[in-house]
């Protein structure tokens, strides 16, 4: 579909920001796990739980290196099946998980800003993600990801028309004059993280004011709100917004033709430039990897090592 400069290209962005992805979000889970402050709560899970979804990612893009396109009212998501380790009834499951996953991002950082609302806040409904319960929290992602799944794999398979103008390799995406797509869910997910950034910031500048709190917290809080919010940044001008003017321009039959790669390329980024904010951010991990680097102190100072409790935020404001 797209021309042999523009495949190689794409190719070559979907291979390297695999590779990086790949090592960058192992690594932050190893910080997470190894370099955190010891009583970060659940917190912990949460920020794990971003990298082990960004990974997930990275190897569904590596491996079925999408192909993003937009011919008149039609947009395909195509998988050649060229050189392909998988059959064409698997490949129709994994472009849908591919689908899943574009529709999941958001939600995964929504319930991080609810979290740190909660928290904030001393609501009583952060002890929902302790123990067992965080697992409700983790399957709000999942449902996302299972109704764009759906969609992909029910309502936007190969059809009459999207035969007729491609062949050979296998597609999903629907010809939007004849079937439409609801855009909802993931409207839903940025209305949440609008709402509660919003509320997360407002609370975060009452720390400012609050002489009980610690300089320490108070420079916590800030750097994973910070974190958090470049965090959701990423996905949403690297994904989001170019799809979204991609699906203005099919819904105005308007064809892109091979620019429409440049969604592909953007959407291979993602998974590779956003943990790079949460380990610049958060000094603990900035330090550690200046650190291994050769560049940090060789001896942090026991003030830098004093390791956070969150319940000394559990309070009422």
């Amino acid at each position: 579909m797209l021309g042999k400069e523009w495949n190689s290209l794409l190719t070559f962005i979907q291979n390297i920001s695999a590779a990086v992805s790949l090592f960058l979000n192992s690594f932050l889970i190893f910080l997470i796990v190894k370099k955190s402050p010891k009583q970060l709560g659940p917190y912990r899970w949460l920020m794990i739980y971003i990298s082990v979804f960004e990974l997930l990612y990275s190897i569904l893009d590596v491996v079925l290196a999408p192909q993003h396109y937009s011919h008149g009212p039609i947009f395909l998501t195509i998988v050649g099946t060229e050189n392909k380790l998988f059959h064409r009834p698997t490949l129709t499951i994994l472009n849908a998980c591919y689908w899943g996953c574009f529709g999941a991002s958001m939600a995964v950082f929504a319930v991080h800003f609810v979290y740190r609302y909660l928290v904030l806040s001393g609501h009583r409904l952060r002890l929902t993600f302790y123990g067992c319960k965080i697992w409700f929290w983790f399957s709000i992602p999942v449902w996302y990801a299972a109704v764009w799944y759906c969609t992909g794999y029910f309502l936007a398979e190969p059809n009459e028309a999207t035969t007729r103008f491609i062949r050979r390799i296998h597609c999903l995406g629907p010809y939007l004059y004849e079937t439409t797509t609801d855009g909802n869910i993931k409207v839903s997910s940025i209305i949440f993280i609008v709402l509660f950034a919003t509320l997360c910031y407002i609370r975060i500048s009452d720390l400012v004011v609050t002489t009980i709190i610690s300089a320490r917290i108070r420079s916590l809080q800030r750097q994973l709100f910070y974190a958090l919010v470049i965090q959701t940044l990423v996905p949403l001008i690297l994904m989001h917004i170019p799809a979204a003017i991609m699906f203005a321009f099919v819904f105005l039959n308007i064809d892109l033709g091979v620019y429409s790669a440049i969604v592909s390329m953007t959407i291979a980024l993602y998974p590779a430039v956003d943990p790079i904010p949460t380990m610049v951010i958060v000094k603990n991990y900035r330090r550690t990897i200046l650190k291994y680097l050769g560049l940090g102190k060789t001896k942090i100072s026991a003030e830098s090592q004093k390791r956070f409790d969150p319940t000394e935020l559990q309070m009422k404001f």
